[in-house]
C-alpha cells in the first residue's frame, strides 16, 4: 500500500488577486514560506521514500522545505507544472474576460477541450498530470511518497485516482500551503484520507 501526499505550493504573489497563474514564474510570498515550514514540521514526523516537484519556483521552494528535515533532495518532474495559459498567462479574469471576450466565451462553452491560443487545454494538463502519476505509481508500490505542484495538476490526479476521470477535475479547490493524502492500492485505485489539511 502506498501512500500519495499531494502538496499544494505555498502562497506566491500571482494567488493574491484572481488571475491565470499558470507557468509563470513567481516566487512564495511572507505567508507562503510560512506555510512551506509548516509542510516542513509536518513531514519531519515520518520521511517520504522520495520528494517529487514541479520545477517551477513556487513548488521546489515549498519541497525543499519539505525534504529539509530529512537532508533529502527534491526530485523535479516537468509534468507537475502548472497548466499553461498562453496569451492569458498572468493576466486578471477581468482582463481576460474584457481583452479576450471569443476565447474566453469559447473556453466557458468547452472547458475540458478549449485550447488557449499558446497554451494547454484542460484535457492536455490532465492527460499530462495523469501519466506523471501513473510514472510514480509504477516506482512506488509502497512506502510514502510527496508530490508537490499546483491546483490544476492536482485536481487532476485526485479526479483520476478516485475514478471520476477528467469530469471530476472541476470539483476539488485545494488551497495554498494544503495537503492532500491517499492510500493506492496495488490497482492504483485510490481512497482519500485526508483534503486540504493546513
Amino acid at each position: 500500500m502506498l501512500e500519495l501526499n499531494l502538496v499544494r505550493h505555498g502562497e506566491s504573489e500571482g494567488n493574491l488577486r484572481p488571475t491565470a497563474l499558470g507557468v509563470t514564474d513567481l516566487p512564495l510570498t511572507e505567508r507562503g514560506r510560512r506555510q512551506s515550514h509548516s509542510l516542513g514540521r509536518i513531514f519531519a514526523l515520518q520521511k517520504p521514500e522520495a520528494i517529487y516537484t514541479s520545477p517551477l519556483k513556487r513548488a521546489v521552494d515549498t519541497a525543499a522545505a519539505i525534504a529539509k528535515p530529512h537532508g533529502m533532495i527534491t526530485l523535479p518532474m516537468i509534468d507537475l507544472c502548472e497548466r499553461h495559459f498562453g496569451i492569458w498567462e498572468n493576466k486578471s479574469v477581468a482582463d481576460i474576460k474584457r481583452d479576450f471576450e471569443e476565447e474566453y466565451t469559447a473556453w466557458q462553452q468547452d472547458l475540458t477541450n478549449y485550447v488557449i491560443s499558446g497554451g494547454e487545454s484542460t484535457k492536455e494538463v490532465y492527460d499530462r498530470c495523469t501519466r506523471a502519476v501513473d510514472e510514480l505509481l509504477a516506482i512506488h508500490k509502497e512506502g510514502s511518497i510527496v508530490v508537490v505542484s499546483h491546483l490544476g495538476c492536482i485536481r487532476s490526479i485526485l479526479a483520476y485516482l478516485l475514478g471520476m476521470g477528467i469530469d471530476g477535475f472541476w470539483r476539488f479547490q485545494v488551497n495554498t500551503g494544503a495537503l492532500c493524502r491517499l492510500r493506492i492500492d496495488e490497482k492504483a485505485n485510490g481512497v482519500l484520507t485526508a483534503f486540504n489539511e493546513i
